[in-house]
């Protein structure tokens, strides 16, 4: 059975990712990272969520790249 997440708030959210809160608040502002306004106030986030949004994009190596060659 998977365990409930906890919800991160935007302080929570900032120390998890290295992010600043200024720049979380900008991405939200921007609807380029996903998050919860279950009230219309606070703000949260899912941990799962913050780290697929982090490691998205990946960028191949310069070795990578030679190995498929």
């Amino acid at each position: 059975m998977e365990q409930t997440q906890k919800a991160l708030t935007v302080d929570a959210a900032a120390e998890f990712t290295g992010l600043s809160k200024n720049y979380l608040y900008k991405l939200i502002h921007q609807k380029k990272i996903p998050h919860y306004k279950p009230t219309g106030g606070r703000v949260f986030f899912k941990p799962t969520e913050l780290e697929t949004f982090l490691f998205r994009n990946r960028q191949s190596a310069d070795y990578e790249a030679a190995s498929h060659a």
